[in-house]
C-alpha cells in the first residue's frame, strides 16, 4: 500500500506520510486485536458448551447429597418423581421377611442410571441404592463419611477387585423359586460415628442398556460360579454365600466391575431388604 497521492515531498508531505503509516499500524493492530478477541470468545464458548454438555458432575453431586434415612420427599425434590412405587408384599422373593408397610421407589432421572429407595410407613428411607446403566456413568460415594480415619470411596465403574476387597464377604443370590438374580457384592458395617450403617457395592446385569456382549460375559461368569457351587446347600432364603478366597468367587471379583452401590439408614440391614439382588431389578429398570 503506497502513500496517498498529492502528499508531496515537503514537511507537509512527510507529516502526511507518517500519519498514513501510523494509520496502517493502527489498522493492523486493531484487526489483530479483533482476531485475538474473537479467538478467545470462541475458545471460551467451546469450554462453556463442553461443560454444559457434560451433565455428569451435576448428577454426581445430586447423588452424593442423598443418604439412607432421608425422607422420600427429599429424594423426590432432588431426583424428581419416582417411575415405580411397589409395595414390598408383592415381592415374592422375600417370603420369610415381614415387609408390611415397606415400599420400593424407583427413580430414573436419566437413562444412564437408576435410584431405588426403600421406605417405611413414615416415609423414611431404610436403604438407598444407585445402579449405573452406562460405562460412562461413574459417580463416587464416600463410605463411613463421618469418620476422618476410616472413610473411603467406592466409585461405580471401578474394578470390583480394587474396591476395598479386604473389607467384606462376597455373596451370590438366588430367588427362593430358583430364578437367577445374580450379583457379586461386598459389604461393610461402619462404626458408631456413622450410625452403624451398612454399605454394599457390587456388580449385576439388570439394566436394559447393558450390551449383549456384557450380558454374555456376565452369564459366562455366573455359569462358572454355579458349576463350582453345585451341590452346596443355600440357606432358608435361597442365598448361597462364599468366602472371597473361593476360586470361582475370586474369579468373579477379578473380572467384575462395580455398577451398584447401597447404603442403609442408621442401624439398617442390607440383607433384610436386599436378599435377592442389590439395587433395582430388571422388571423395574426400564
Amino acid at each position: 500500500m503506497g502513500d496517498p497521492e498529492g502528499a508531496g515531498d515537503g514537511p507537509a508531505g512527510r507529516v502526511h506520510a507518517l500519519t498514513w503509516r501510523n494509520l496502517i499500524v493502527v489498522v493492523v493492530l486493531f484487526v489483530s486485536s479483533v482476531v485475538t478477541a474473537v479467538s478467545t470468545l470462541v475458545t471460551a464458548w467451546n469450554v462453556v458448551l463442553k461443560a454444559g454438555a457434560d451433565w455428569r458432575p451435576v448428577e454426581y453431586r445430586k447423588l452424593r447429597s442423598l443418604r439412607g434415612g432421608h425422607t422420600i420427599e427429599r429424594f423426590t425434590q432432588v431426583l424428581g418423581p419416582a417411575s415405580y412405587r411397589i409395595p414390598f408384599d408383592e415381592l415374592v422373593y422375600m417370603p420369610n421377611v415381614d415387609t408390611s408397610g415397606l415400599t420400593k421407589h424407583v427413580f430414573r432421572p436419566r437413562e444412564d442410571y437408576r435410584v431405588e429407595v426403600v421406605t417405611d410407613r413414615s416415609g423414611a428411607t431404610l436403604a438407598y441404592a444407585v445402579t449405573s446403566c452406562s460405562r460412562d456413568f461413574e459417580p463416587p460415594f464416600v463410605v463411613n463419611r463421618n469418620s476422618a480415619k476410616n472413610r473411603f470411596t467406592i466409585t461405580l465403574g471401578e474394578p470390583l477387585a480394587e474396591a476395598r476387597p479386604s473389607e467384606a464377604t462376597v455373596y451370590q443370590w438366588m430367588t427362593a423359586t430358583g430364578a437367577r438374580q445374580s450379583a457379586v457384592s461386598q459389604r461393610v458395617t461402619t462404626g458408631d460415628e456413622d450410625g452403624m450403617r451398612e454399605y454394599a457395592w457390587g456388580s449385576n446385569d439388570v439394566c436394559p442398556l447393558t450390551s449383549d456382549d456384557a450380558r454374555q460375559e456376565s452369564d459366562a461368569l455366573w455359569s462358572e460360579w454355579e458349576e463350582w457351587q453345585r451341590g452346596r446347600t443355600p440357606d432358608d432364603e435361597g442365598v448361597y454365600s462364599a468366602e472371597r478366597s473361593d476360586p470361582a468367587t475370586l474369579s468373579l471379583i477379578e473380572r467384575s466391575v462395580v455398577n451398584v452401590y447401597v447404603e442403609t439408614q442408621s442401624h439398617g440391614s442390607i440383607h433384610t431388604l436386599y436378599p435377592a439382588l442389590l439395587g433395582v431389578n430388571r422388571s423395574n429398570a426400564d
